[in-house]
Parts: C-alpha cells; structure tokens; sequence
C-alpha cells in the first residue's frame, strides 16, 4: 500500500498536468476579489480566476508572485465586462457659499462653483497636485477635469530670469524669474501654487512648486530641485493650482489643509452624473511577479493614481483584450521579463505614458519576446506632455503590428532598443505641443541596430515650434534603420520632413509615398569634426564597447558594417524609389552627401494636387515610378483598416 502512495505521489509530480484546474469565481457581491488573490498561491496545477460583471473596487494591489508550473488565468465571465476601481465615488456637491473662498475666485465663477467636504467621505490622503507618484485627478462621466490654472491654454511668457550662476549665454541655473502680468500678484498668497512650463527648451516641459513671489519686484522664486536645463528669459509658463485660476467648466482645486474640494462642472453637468476621484496610490492595481505562464483576459482598470498593471521577471504572460483607463501615470509597465504579449487591448486618458517595456540584452542580442498587437494607445501624456509616449522600450526585440496611436502632445514611440519592428500601424494627431520630435522617435545611440518601421500609416503630424515635428525622427547619431512602404499624409512641421535625420547615417528611406506633407525627408547634418569628437565622448564610448561591444565577435558578424568605417561616410543616407506628391519640396537642407536615386516629386510646391491618396497608391502607379506595391489595406487595427476609400 505504502509502495502504491510513493508511485502515485510520484506520477503527480511528474505530470502536474493532470491535475484538475480549480477556478475562483468572483462578484462585487460575492467572494472579496482581494482575498481570492490571496487563495491562488495556495493551489497547485492550473487556476482560473473569474469575474463576473460589475465594478470591484479595490484599495491596494492585487497580486501573484512567484506562480509557476501551471496555468493561471484572470478573467471576465463569458459575456461579462468587470471593472477594476482604484477611484471613489464623490458626493454631496453642494453650492460654493463661503465667503472666503467666494472673494478668492473669479468674479464670473460665482455661483457655479460647487463645494464637497472629502474629509467628510473619508477620504485622508489627498495626495499632490503636481507629483506623479501621488497625483489625484478628477472625473466627471469619465471626463479628466483639469487642475485650476491659469491660463486655461496656451502659456504665459516670463520676462528675465535672475539665477545668479550662468549656465551659458542664454540660461540661469536657479529658478527665479520676473514677471509682468498684473494678476500673477493674486498668487502670493496661494497655500500650494506651482508652475507648469518650457523653462529652457520646447521639447521638456516640466513642473515646480512657487516658493515665493514678490509682488514688489514681480519676481517668482521656485523651489529645488530646479529643472534640469535651467531657465531663459522669455519661457512658456502657467500657474497650476491657483485658486483664482478656477475660471472655467471642467476645472477644480482641492483644499488639502480643509479636505474640501472646489469644482467648477461643465455645462452638461446634472445631479446624479457620476463624479470620481482617483484613490488607489500603489504603483499598480494589478502585479504579476516571477510568474509563469499567466494571462490577463477582458479586465478593465480604472482610475488608479499610478499604473493599471505590473509585469516583471516573468515568462509567458499574456495580456488579452483589457482596458486602462483615467491612471495618473501609465497603463502597463514590463519589466525583465521574457516572451510577454499585449494584444486587443485599449488605454487611454492617462497622464503620462501607455505601456513601458524593458526587456531582452542587447548584450547578447537575447530577444524579449514583447509583443503588442492590435492595440490602441490614446489620449495620453496629459499630466507630463513629453518623453511620455504610448510605448517606450528599451531592449532587445520588440514587435509592434497593427495597433493604433493617437491624442499625444509628443512622440508615440520612444525606441531605445535593438532589433525591433513597427508594422501595419496607424500614427495620427501627434505631436501635438512638443518641438523638435517625431511620432517614432530614437535617439543619440550608434550601436542602436535592426530596427524596421514598414508600412505604417502617418497622417496629421504638424506640430512643433522652432525645429518642427516628424512622423520619424532618427536623432543624434542614430543610423543604419530601415524605413519602407510608409505612407505619410500631412506630415512634418517646420524645418521637418516626415522623415527626419540629424546627424546620423546609413539610414534606408525606400519605397515610402508621401502625401501632402512639409517636405518628404529633412535633414540635420553633422560636420565630420563634430562626429569625430561625438565618438569620443564617455557616454558614446560606453554605449558602443560596454553597453555593447560593437567590435566583438556577436556584433561583427550580426552588424558588419556597424564599426567598419565608423568615421566614414557621414551624412550618407540611402534615399530611394520614393514618391512625394503635393509636397513643399521633396528634400530639406540635403547637403549633397546622401545618396538618392529614384525619387519623383509631383505637384511639389504651389501646385495643386490632382490626383488623391487612393491614386498613387493603386499597385500599377506605383509600379510605373519604379515602386514595389504597399498593402495599405492590412494597415491599422485588425478588421478595421485605418484607409479606406470604398470599393
């Protein structure tokens, strides 16, 4: 019997398979979701978790950490949508009537500002206006209400700054400032003013809290640490949770000495309409840690003050089909992980990022395995409006197909990795504040390689103010990138074409259509001299022999031409077989060191165009310019083509 007991015993450890799966069914009004988190750990063999419709609102993370030898499964209910919620329900809106704070607002706010006592609804942490890991935001029917501020948009423009140590001819280190609007007067007596604003450069914005303003001088002090850059005169600023900046519908300011809460409601506003306040502080809602094989399916997560879900050293996770929405920070973050996949998913109203991946060693060239698919990314960066874009990587091999990127004041990919490739996505209304990016932008590393961006789709990238926005923005030294069978449509702003390159090399522009746009392709060019001092430079030097080794025996053979003639053929891209209609010039600021064949300008300039998008890109056209077909019709979401000209 004994002997019976050890064989079987024996048999289920060496086939955990077998085991039946236990499943964890779950309700708002049933099992406590928290405490069925805390069950799994305790199975062995494969789990699913499952949600039935409804809202769970929850106020610390929910976790699984070091699972591993089954399958675990987190998901809806056949036909069921539940909702994840780190936000509470506010109530009680009353009219403002206290007088201190009626004399304080704006004169045409009276009377439509409403009151609500959070200390009263017991809610103690309040957070900061202005700290990304502890912002609070408000919501009306799923709407972001903005911060009171003045201006509502658009920017105030200081006058001199006055930090005594000079960084150079144009910038102060410290933060001190003079102004010379009337009502920043208004302000020195606000509890917890900040400034929004551009202090040195239109593509870093940043915010700092006001120490002091002195109404005599009009000088404004701001507190350390001070913004990198440092401080210019005449820079783009804003007051942030001002009091008397309460103006508009849609704005609000929270009292966090009194717990009271100030809103102004938009015009549509009715008692009833559901107003909510984020709540939940973890990093994430959701956290899958030293997990393997463990997917994430139809969940949508609400209203968190940081992230919706965490993924780090893990292995096979999937993330299908789920929905971040209103995060003050991002959607998802992975981390050290290996073969993860996002796919059919949808984040939006976040403000900052959409997904962060780190993965993969460049080192070795040892693939992530990251996959995001057929996903939208929109409405985002609305707290930090740069260097948050809807995907951010760093690592080795990446895959992005099929997804659909809109609604960034910046850039919607930030590349910081080797072997990676965009396809079959649509970049759209980006760009939309920032200067000097691109929807795709990579920057100032040489030992960068692999990366392909073919056929995608660009459309309505414009922005910028003193250099310009691009669809694709190779920065600083980043060469040898593939970019073909694009199309780019009302792209480029400025100086930028919508493709953009400075000062890098090697770079193939081929077989791309592009279509009322600034120009095709610009250009930033390095002289020889700066390039040669560049590849001196401790941090290059430690990206291309530590970080990686270009010279070694991987990189050779996987990227010869990478360290050959390294200080060779600078400036030198590869341009070729692409076609550009009713653009202002095909090229801007090509100093002749490019190599260009096959390139057609049509109705370049003032010429109108006579032909539409469809045209050029029928296959037959396209063959008689010498191009080779594009499959516009599988570009964009699956099952959603992002062009469509009917049949």
């Amino acid at each position: 019997m004994r002997l019976h007991l050890i064989i079987a015993a024996s048999l289920a450890a060496l086939f955990p398979i077998l085991l039946p799966a236990k499943d964890y069914h779950v309700s708002p009004k049933g099992k406590n979701l928290e405490k069925a988190f805390k069950s799994i750990p305790n199975e062995s063999g494969d789990v699913r978790l499952i949600l039935s419709d409804g809202d769970y609102f929850i106020s610390g993370p929910l976790s699984l950490k070091g699972m591993k030898g089954g399958n675990i499964t987190i998901e809806a209910a056949p036909g069921a949508g539940p909702v994840i919620r780190g936000d509470r329900v506010i109530k009680g809106f009353k009219p403002l009537k206290d007088k201190n704070i009626l004399n304080r607002i704006p004169a045409s706010s009276r009377g439509k500002v409403l009151q609500t006592s959070l200390k009263a609804l017991g809610i103690k942490d309040l957070g900061s206006p202005c700290v990304k890991e502890s912002l609070v935001d408000l919501y009306w029917k799923g709407e972001r209400q903005k911060i009171a501020a003045y201006p509502d948009a658009g920017f105030l423009i200081s006058e001199e700054a006055l930090g005594p140590t000079v960084v150079d001819d144009m910038t102060r280190k410290e933060g001190i400032f003079t102004y010379k609007e009337e009502i920043i007067d208004s302000w020195a007596d606000e509890p917890d003013a900040w400034i929004y604003g551009y202090f040195r450069w239109d593509w870093k914005d940043h915010y700092q809290k006001v120490a002091s303003i002195d109404t005599k001088t009009r000088t404004i002090t701001l507190e350390e640490p001070w913004h990198f850059y440092g401080y210019r005169d005449a820079f783009k600023f804003r007051g942030v949770n001002i009091i008397r900046g309460l103006d508009s519908p849609g704005e609000y300011f929270i009292d966090r000495e009194k717990g009271m809460l100030y809103w102004y409601p938009p015009e549509e506003y009715a008692p009833g309409d559901e107003v909510t306040l984020s709540l939940c502080g973890s990093e994430f809602m959701m956290e899958v840690a030293d997990c393997e094989n463990v997917t994430i399916k139809g969940l949508t997560f609400v209203g968190g003050r940081r992230s919706a879900l965490g993924v780090s050293d893990s292995e096979g996770v999937t993330i299908d089909g789920v929905k971040a929405f209103r995060f003050g920070s991002d959607a998802i973050h992975v981390d050290s992980s290996h073969d993860v996949k996002i796919e059919g998913c949808h984040f939006g109203t976040l403000g900052h990022s959409g997904i962060r991946l780190v993965g993969g060693d460049r080192k070795t060239l040892t693939p992530s395995g990251y996959v995001v698919d057929n996903t939208i990314v929109e409405n985002i960066s609305l707290f930090q409006h740069t260097y948050e874009p809807s995907i951010f990587f760093n690592g080795c091999g990446l895959l992005v197909s099929h997804c659909d990127f809109s609604r960034c004041p910046s850039s919607a990919m930030r590349l910081d990795g080797s072997e990676v490739v965009v396809e079959y996505n649509h970049f759209h209304d980006l760009v939309q504040e920032s200067d000097d990016q691109g929807a795709i932008d990579v920057f100032y590393d040489y030992s960068l390689r692999g990366l392909v961006i073919r056929y995608n789709l660009w459309e309505n990238i414009k922005g910028g103010s003193l250099h310009g926005a691009a669809g694709i923005r190779f920065d600083d030294m980043i060469s040898g990138q593939m970019v073909y069978g694009n199309i780019f449509k009302n792209v480029g702003a400025v100086h930028f074409g919508a493709v953009q390159i400075h000062g890098g090399k090697d770079n193939v522009v081929d077989n791309n259509v592009f279509y009322n746009c600034n120009f095709g392709v610009s250009f930033s060019p390095w002289g020889q001299d700066l390039w040669d001092e560049a590849l001196t430079r401790p941090v290059v030097v430690k990206k291309l022999f530590e970080d990686v080794d270009i010279n070694g025996e991987l990189y050779q053979s996987r990227y010869p031409d990478l360290a050959k003639d390294i200080h060779a053929n600078v400036n030198r891209n590869i341009i070729i077989n692409n076609l550009m209609v009713g653009c202002r010039s095909m090229f801007y600021n090509d100093t002749g060191q490019n190599y260009m064949k096959n390139n057609h300008g049509i109705s370049i300039e003032e010429n109108p165009v006579t032909e539409s998008l469809e045209y050029y890109l029928n296959p037959e056209v396209l063959e008689r310019f010498g191009l080779k077909p594009i499959p516009w019709r599988e570009i964009g979401l699956k099952g959603r083509p992002a062009l469509f000209f009917g049949d």
